[in-house]
């Protein structure tokens, strides 16, 4: 099993990407970011931070430091990529298709998805092997 610190910030570099890859991140796409935490991604596994609090929440802090960094969505994509290649093992299938899933409703939640998700998501489903 993946360290779930790393996992989580990893992902919020992910959905973070996602989000930020027209350069704009709207309310929707930050509840819809909050809904996946809650409904995927609490109950992955059991692991709570020094405060008591489950670390899936990690996910958001990670994408709000992003977000205040002004990171590129491109540069974030990266990193996940980076760590994804590094413990590509330790992903099963269910994870994978978790991982997809979340990422596309965070691209789906503002009206369609548009080319520059689109590309992100096409990327992510071969990195993933999907």
């Amino acid at each position: 099993m993946q360290n779930p610190r790393e996992l989580y910030r990893e992902l919020g570099n992910l959905f973070y990407a996602i989000a930020a890859a027209d350069k704009k991140i709207r309310p929707e796409e930050r509840k819809t970011l909050h809904d996946e935490i809650l409904f995927a991604w609490k109950h992955h596994e059991n692991s709570t931070d020094r405060f008591g609090s489950d670390r899936a929440f990690l996910i958001e802090f990670e994408f709000e430091t992003l977000e205040d960094d002004s990171v590129t969505a491109e540069t974030a994509y990266q990193l996940f990529e980076s760590y994804f290649q590094g413990h590509e093992n330790e992903f099963d299938q269910a994870s994978r298709v978790k991982i997809f899933n979340s990422a596309r409703h965070i691209a789906e939640c503002v009206r369609k998805i548009n080319h520059d998700e689109l590309n992100y998501l096409i990327r992510l489903k071969a990195l993933l092997k999907l």
